[in-house]
């Protein structure tokens, strides 16, 4: 299961046996090569001139180019999170999410910056004071009112994904604000049609941008509404059983009559949303609980979220919509042969598909092991999965249970804390060398214990990890 999240997921490696390549060394080079491109066709307008022709002038001109490339960031933030197959397989989830929030928060500051600099430049060319020409702008000038609106919008999506704010927030509530990027992204084009000089000041520039602009638009109505849509009605998925497994976790298995066409691989996650209810509309990023089969899919969750009570309710037969798969914690990515599986909490759901798999298909030629951390020594959601595991598969299985360590690595529990995080993992884990890593629970504890995997000497090409954060 994954807790209400934006996913995140890093594959460190490629396809066994293939280069590894750096997914946010390419993300990066793109972000930069399109912001060169913002800045080229600013200067052939005759931006630069502006820059020596006084204070007013060259504020104007600087709070172009700010809007510009904020422009221009937004727009590549959108297409990012537009959830394309090939740049989600060959990126990952959780380095198209940290691009996401980087380009998104600095779009959002040099929007400020061209709102700041523009007006400024103006109340120092016109020799009115800063407040009454910025009234100016807001009213009477084309577009700018929709932008100020935009820019209000962008803010509050900023101000909510800091992460003390998300806290605060319930999911649903955080997922539907930040909706209102596309609305924002929407009312921001007429501006840049109706007084953005740059936005059409030659061929190029309008080619450009009217690109980017299609290529966004396009890949939101395909990918986030379009494919979901057509996949949906084509593999026509119902619940089919919900099952108990422990206090406050449920299964679910959804069954339909396509669903061997269905692409999917073990350790991937879906957005799903249940058609029944109120609030059925709410997306809820699951991963699978087992290898996937031709005539099922099971996902395990908790319950005790906000949604919880309609979730526990669902009733054989009720429709599903899916969104998915995504996720490149998958079984293609290993390059050893044994495998070691770090898991927190709800994190045993990704993982334990994944240990489904190789022992199905015997693709485990080395060790199979599960370190599974958890607080309390109570009943384990889905324990008789892995009980089956360690008696037909050959699993080892070691529960790392109690309260966090304080005196240690904190991913480990406290009567562990003596030892360092490497040292640990050499001590429970002796075959190490001979095995991929796959880690998936909480952002901060997934990300402890794979600074803690690299520091044992497992090279970033056999990590692979699976943050479960939003």
């Amino acid at each position: 299961m994954r807790p209400p999240s934006s996913p995140e997921v890093e594959a460190t490696a490629t396809a066994r046996g293939g280069p590894r390549t750096s997914p946010g060394t390419a993300v990066g080079a793109v972000a930069a090569a399109s912001v060169l491109v913002v800045v080229a066709l600013w200067a052939s307008n005759g931006n630069v001139a502006e820059l020596g022709q006084g204070p007013g002038a060259a504020l104007t001109s600087i709070g172009r180019l700010c809007g510009l490339v904020a422009s221009d960031l937004l727009l590549l933030q959108v297409l990012a999170m537009a959830r394309i197959p090939w740049v989600e397989r060959a990126l990952g989830q959780d380095t198209v999410a940290r691009w996401h929030r980087l380009l998104g928060f600095t779009s959002i500051t040099l929007m400020l910056a061209h709102a700041l600099a523009v007006a400024v430049g103006y109340s120092l060319l016109d020799g009115i004071g800063f407040w009454p020409e910025l009234w100016a702008l807001v009213t009477t000038y084309p577009g700018v009112l929709l932008a100020t609106a935009a820019t209000a919008l962008f803010v509050m999506i900023a101000v909510t994904s800091v992460r003390v704010a998300r806290r605060s927030l319930r999911y649903e509530s955080w997922h539907l604000l930040h909706l209102y990027a596309y609305l924002g992204a929407g009312l921001a084009l007429p501006h840049q049609l109706w007084t953005g000089a740059d936005f059409l000041a030659s061929p190029a520039a309008t080619a450009y941008w009217w690109t980017l602009y299609s290529l966004a638009l396009a890949s939101v109505l395909m990918f986030r509404i379009g494919r979901p849509l057509v996949r949906s009605r084509r593999h026509r998925l119902t619940v089919s059983e919900m099952t108990p497994e422990a206090p406050g976790v449920v299964s679910v298995l959804l069954t339909g009559p396509r669903l061997r066409e269905l692409p999917v691989a073990a350790g991937q996650f879906f957005v799903l949303r249940f058609r029944t209810g109120p609030g059925w509309t709410r997306g809820h990023p699951f991963s699978l609980s087992a290898a996937p089969r031709p005539d099922a899919l099971r996902f395990t969750f908790s319950v005790r979220g906000d949604d919880g009570p309609r979730l526990a309710a669902l009733a054989p037969g009720t429709p599903v919509l899916i969104e998915g798969p995504f996720g490149r914690l998958v079984p293609s990515v290993r390059s050893k042969p044994g495998i070691v599986a770090i898991a927190g909490g709800m994190g045993i759901t990704p993982l334990l598909s994944l240990l489904q798999d190789a022992v199905r298909r015997g693709d485990a030629q080395g060790p199979l092991t599960l370190l599974r951390r958890t607080s309390t020594s109570g009943p384990l959601p889905l324990a008789g999965d892995v009980e089956d595991l360690a008696r037909d598969g050959g699993l080892r299985v070691v529960d790392l249970v109690g309260r966090r360590s304080v005196t240690g690595t904190s991913w480990l529990p406290v009567q562990l804390g003596h030892l360092s995080g490497p040292d640990a993992l050499r001590a429970l884990v002796p075959d190490l060398d001979a095995c991929d890593v796959y880690v998936a629970g909480a952002a901060e504890w997934a990300d402890a214990v794979a600074a803690d995997v690299r520091a044992a000497g497992v090279p970033r090409s056999s990590l692979h990890v699976e943050r479960f954060a939003w």
